[in-house]
């Protein structure tokens, strides 16, 4: 078994409970531990989840374990619903109550008539998944429980697929994204999946006109969308000019209406100016490097915006496991040694990271975190995206200063 001496990355089971906490009219309940309950808050305060009356335990003891009993389970169930009267009541095993078989879903369905609150089963352990996997299962469970397929489409109206707060700035880039489609269609947001939602904002998904796919592991939940409602989607995080200018006319495709000629030239003088800086003698002579750490649309956008700056891309690393078809280049380690053994030969470079990575890197480095952990500060500000024109202005600031070193 691999030693883990740093900040391990999230099991699946805090993916969904991160994001389910997410759903204002909504809470979780948690049959497990009282310790993990203590730990999971601690972790979502970090992330700026304050989120009161929304995250519950059970607390389990040994002769619960033993004897199977679930009567403190039942009990919490019926509290829950009397006190609070939630629209739904997500009742999630933890790691010992799943490895035991803990029948939450017949315990749901017997109590179901009792209660008022919509009660949905969970099963998630956090062993053997990390949190993407944990963000794809928790994205499509909740289309697939909650969608009308039948609902009207609402005119220029589109909804952001496949934001969390495990990544790094999520606020930021959902109003990047919502400023460009209205400026560049006049299109407005309609709902986002899955942060600041309600159990009624996402029975209403199926009603946009389009679906904006920020992250790989939103897409099962795009094209369940987009087969039961009939809604097209488009996956391109948009990461520096170019591809700002590439999701704009990839969204102007789908709907079938031109982007505004005053956002594309102002993207086209950016860009211009930005390769201006690059074709400098300074750096014709010593061409940057960059090292890229998040998660996997991240350093794949990041990587096509530095190679088209003709960057050298040192090293392209997944934070999580990756699945499907994964862009060329781009690293996952599942040993920690040796990832901690390749920051040992970083130097000199323009390092987008985590935070605890940016603390190994030496300081000949220029260092910007853009992917969590993030231990030292909370992300407060919503105009500081990464994605989009603003991000690309933002990073092109920070290249100024890196070429300056």
């Amino acid at each position: 078994m691999a030693l883990i001496r740093n900040f391990p990355v999230p099991s699946d089971r805090m993916a969904i409970i991160s994001t389910l906490l997410n759903i204002e009219d909504a809470v979780v309940l948690e049959y497990g531990p009282e310790g993990t309950t203590h730990f999971s808050m601690n972790f979502f305060n970090k992330l700026g989840q304050e989120y009161p009356d929304r995250l519950f335990t059970t607390g389990v003891d040994d002769s619960d374990i033993i004897m199977g009993s679930t009567e403190h389970l039942e009990r919490g169930i019926l509290e829950l619903d009397a006190l609070y009267s939630p629209k739904a009541i997500f009742v999630l095993t933890s790691s010992v109550t799943s490895i035991i078989g803990t029948d939450i879903a017949g315990i749901c369905d017997s109590l179901q008539s009792k209660v008022q609150s919509r009660l949905i089963p969970v099963n998630t352990s956090g062993l053997g998944a990390d949190y993407s996997a944990g963000l794809r299962k928790i994205y499509l469970q909740l289309a697939e429980l909650f969608v009308q397929p039948d609902a009207g489409k609402q005119r220029e109206r589109y909804n952001i697929l496949g934001a969390s707060p495990l990544h790094y700035r999520a606020e930021s880039d959902i109003c990047e994204i919502a400023r460009l489609l209205r400026e560049g269609f006049g299109y407005e947001l309609l709902h986002c999946l899955a942060m600041n939602t309600t159990t009624e904002a996402l029975s209403e998904l199926g009603s946009a006109e389009l679906n904006i796919v920020l992250t790989n592991e939103a897409v099962p939940c795009a094209e369940y969308l987009q087969r039961v409602t009939g809604t097209p989607f488009v996956y391109l995080p948009p990461y520096g000019y170019s591809q700002t200018t590439e999701f704009l006319k990839s969204v102007a495709a789908v709907i079938n209406k031109p982007v505004k000629e005053a956002v594309l030239q102002r993207l086209e003088e950016k860009n211009r100016r930005l390769k201006m800086l690059l074709n400098s003698p300074l750096m014709s002579r010593t061409p940057g490097t960059v090292f890229l750490k998040g998660d996997y649309d991240t350093v794949k956008g990041f990587g096509e915006f530095f190679k088209e700056l003709r960057f050298n891309v040192a090293h392209s690393v997944c934070t999580h496991k990756i699945t499907g078809a994964a862009a060329e280049g781009i690293e996952y380690f599942k040993e920690e040694k040796e990832y901690l053994q390749l920051l040992k030969d970083i130097h000199h470079c323009l390092v987008l990271a985590d935070e605890d990575t940016m603390a190994k890197a030496d300081a000949t480095n220029f260092k910007i975190c853009v992917s969590h952990p993030c231990f030292s500060h909370r992300t407060i500000a919503n105009h500081l995206p990464f994605m989009g024109e603003w991000g690309a202005d933002m990073l092109f600031e920070y290249i100024q200063q890196y070429v300056n070193m």
